[in-house]
């Protein structure tokens, strides 16, 4: 008798781990990733960030940098967990401009992050201790390390 549950039992299981054919795997649903229009949205609406990161990094690489005094940096665009995704270094003299395309940015970057449900490693970004001019360009100094590690 337990001789023939156990021969029951292997029967069952051996027959359950059949391979399934085309036909049984076309009715399967497909992974949402996977699907064009999808893909296409997704693309369109990262290229339309990349052309806004773009516009804000040209607007800023138009002053030169020699007086780090001049300088500021602010949180730029936005984590899936939420705080920003990185810091930004721009001139004084142009704030207005650049702090509202900054703005502009995180919200659509924080909108997109939620459209497509993105997650993210959910860390921190800390604010850099400062900014350097280093070959007239503005750099980002972080004061994590010790000899001040440029972002």
């Amino acid at each position: 008798m337990k001789n023939l549950v156990i021969i029951l039992a292997a029967v069952v299981s051996l027959s359950s781990c059949k391979s399934k054919n085309a036909a049984d795997t076309a009715n399967l649903p497909k992974d949402i990733s996977l699907k064009p229009e999808n893909n296409v949205a997704q693309n369109k609406d990262r290229e339309m960030l990349s052309a806004m990161i773009q516009d804000i990094e040209s607007s800023i690489s138009t002053q030169t940098c020699s007086d780090a005094s001049q300088w500021a940096f602010a949180p730029i665009g936005s984590k899936p967990c939420g705080g920003p995704s990185s810091y930004i270094a721009y001139p004084k003299a142009m704030e207005d401009e650049i702090l509202a395309k900054i703005e502009d940015f995180t919200r659509a970057q924080a909108a997109f992050n939620t459209k497509y449900q993105l997650m993210s490693d959910c860390r921190m970004v800390m604010p850099p201790s400062g900014i350097q001019c280093v070959d007239g360009k503005a750099v980002l100094i972080n004061e994590s390390s010790e000899m001040g590690e440029v972002q």
